[in-house]
């Protein structure tokens, strides 16, 4: 941690890092070929991701109490048909054929503008009652900005691998279009965005827009972005131990979200892999001075700009989940002011 210039973050970090210890994810990141382990695992993967997202949602309550309701504000959960299966019975997604998602809309909306976000979480926790503690963000968001915000649960890994999350994210993108009347929202005016692998889920819903003749997007949000499963940056190694997201969460993140080796170089699952980046739409890019994603995220918005994309990139004093107190608000308003410039018009 001796990288880290400002003392309040080494300490900040130092707070943390014990936290993301405690709760490590599945070892067992494949399902097995026995039916009788295949079905303790799923079970056993599921109980495992509930209780690490009850503990991170007291975690946000205790750290949020007495902050006031945001007022105006219309929250409701919708049900997204999608297709594809885990092959476990017990998968009430799957079983259900659809997720959930949760829509944030300003009393009164029409004909307003719509942003879709998709958590992140290493693509295997920070959904379900994780989504019901951090909602004041996106309401204040739809209530200042006049917008319509989408949260999405989508299917997570490991049970749910490579293509069904991406595929769920771009199911939603579409359903917002085709339920724009019951939404209340202009459908040609549509943004996606969310932070770590919640980010590489936009990239890919991006190249997937693009390249399946739409939905058109105005913009997409990526803070924090996991774009590169090669895992061998320069931050990769600077910032590998002690700061937080380690390089071997890095390396068990793609473990548990790609379903073959060969995923790992399928655009869909890892942007940097796109043959071409030309096409997407404006693009944010928010970087972490002493984030091991740092340097893929870099590599991937000096490409965008080279192949004409219109990019804005900032970067602010954090690690990948921890940061100094004023960073969370500093983001959020930039996220902000670039839906303002891309999305509002």
């Amino acid at each position: 941690m001796e990288l880290v210039k400002e003392s309040q973050l080494r300490d900040i970090i130092e707070q943390v890092t014990p936290l993301v210890e405690s709760n490590p994810a599945p070892a067992v990141r494949q399902p097995p070929t026995d039916p009788r382990e295949r079905d303790a695992w799923f079970a056993e993967v599921a109980k495992l991701r509930t209780t690490q997202q009850a503990r991170t949602a007291e975690m946000i309550r205790a750290a949020t109490a007495g902050a006031p309701a945001v007022d105006g504000v219309d929250a409701t959960e919708v049900r997204i048909p999608v297709a594809g299966t885990c092959g476990w019975a017990g998968c009430a997604e799957c079983t259900a054929g659809s997720i959930s998602a949760t829509v944030y809309r300003p009393v009164g909306a029409s004909d307003m503008p719509v942003y879709l976000h998709f958590h992140g979480g290493g693509f295997w926790i920070g959904g379900g009652e994780v989504l019901q503690v951090t909602g004041a963000v996106h309401a204040t968001r739809a209530r200042e900005l006049g917008v319509v915000v989408v949260d999405v649960d989508y299917r997570m890994a490991p049970e749910h691998k490579f293509p069904i999350p991406v595929e769920d994210c771009y199911t939603a993108v579409a359903w917002a279009v085709s339920h724009a009347a019951d939404l209340g929202v202009d459908p040609s005016r549509i943004a996606v965005g969310g932070g770590s692998a919640g980010a590489t889920l936009v990239a890919a819903v991006a190249l997937m827009s693009r390249d399946r003749g739409g939905p058109i997007l105005a913009g997409q949000v990526l803070n924090i972005p996991a774009i590169d499963s090669g895992c061998s940056t320069e931050s990769m190694r600077l910032f590998g131990e002690g700061y937080v997201m380690t390089r071997r969460h890095a390396f068990e993140m793609w473990e548990m979200y790609l379903t073959t080796p060969a995923d790992a170089h399928d655009p869909y699952a890892s942007p940097v892999h796109a043959s071409t980046l030309r096409g997407l739409p404006p693009t944010l890019v928010v970087l972490g001075d002493y984030d091991v994603l740092r340097d893929e995220g870099n590599a991937y918005a000096r490409r965008l700009v080279d192949e004409g994309v219109t990019v804005t990139m900032r970067r602010f004093p954090q690690a990948h989940g921890a940061a100094l107190p004023e960073v969370g608000p500093a983001t959020e308003r930039l996220i902000d002011a670039f839906l303002r410039t891309y999305l509002l018009p």
